[in-house]
């Protein structure tokens, strides 16, 4: 080997090449971090999609389409809590005994004017009319809507609530004033009761009991029997128990 050639192999240590400095402009920071691998989600935030993906598959409630009735003893709740299930629902409500009133006054001055029988035909006449409107909607009806046969011929083609207290009940929470037969006769309620509460059950689908629960509490549980469409089936109802 020449000599000129050893001196050129033998000439200072090997050059050594600089170490790259870390990222300092922002395109350099991304791009590092772009290039590294990404976490894959865990097995709980999977499924937590995975489960909220399904119950937005899931067919939504549905809505009778035709009124939901609710039928029961003077001062059990109709009217008030007909209100609140429409408002939850967000169907119209009506009250028959309002509109009587709106049309032929007060039903104490209708009835000493014209006679039960009277006041009778034109409930049932009130009632037929607000039936038969087309969609949903929560139609509160009298304490004795149900003696009228063409009524109760009506409310077999539409899902029924019942709402069922107590005397004491009612003593202890209605308006006396505005209730003048339980004002001069407490004990009337009772009585009253008992001959119509067979015609209650027959055209009731459903009964709640509302001096054993609040009004929030039942009206999620008449909403949600609601929304599940009603149990329109009169065989289905013997021997159902009361639901609070």
């Amino acid at each position: 080997m020449s000599g000129h050639r050893r001196v050129a192999r033998d000439a200072g240590p090997p050059e050594h090449k600089p170490k790259p400095s870390p990222p300092t402009s922002p395109l350099q920071v991304i791009a590092t971090v772009a290039d590294e691998p990404l976490e894959s989600p865990s097995k709980g935030a999977k499924a937590a999609r995975s489960k909220r993906r399904r119950r937005r598959r899931r067919p939504g409630a549905q809505l009778p389409d035709r009124a939901i009735v609710f039928v029961g003893p003077m001062a059990a709740g109709k009217t008030s809590l007909g209100k609140r299930v429409a408002r939850e629902l967000g169907v119209p409500f009506v009250d028959t005994d309002a509109v009587i009133v709106r049309r032929h006054g007060p039903i104490t001055d209708f009835f000493a004017s014209q006679g039960e029988a009277e006041f009778r035909r034109v409930e049932a006449e009130v009632i037929a009319e607000e039936l038969g409107a087309e969609g949903c909607r929560i139609v509160a009806l009298g304490g004795g809507a149900v003696l009228t046969e063409s009524t109760r011929a009506l409310l077999a083609r539409h899902p029924v609530v019942l709402l069922m207290t107590t005397q004491e009940a009612v003593l202890r929470t209605a308006n006396l004033a505005r209730r003048p037969l339980l004002r001069d006769d407490p004990q009337a309620w009772g009585r009253i009761l008992q001959e119509r509460r067979p015609l209650y059950e027959a055209v009731a689908d459903v009964t709640y009991r509302t001096d054993r629960a609040t009004q929030e509490q039942l009206v999620r549980r008449v909403a949600q029997w609601a929304r599940n469409g009603g149990r329109h089936q009169r065989t289905a109802r013997r021997g159902e128990k009361e639901q609070s």
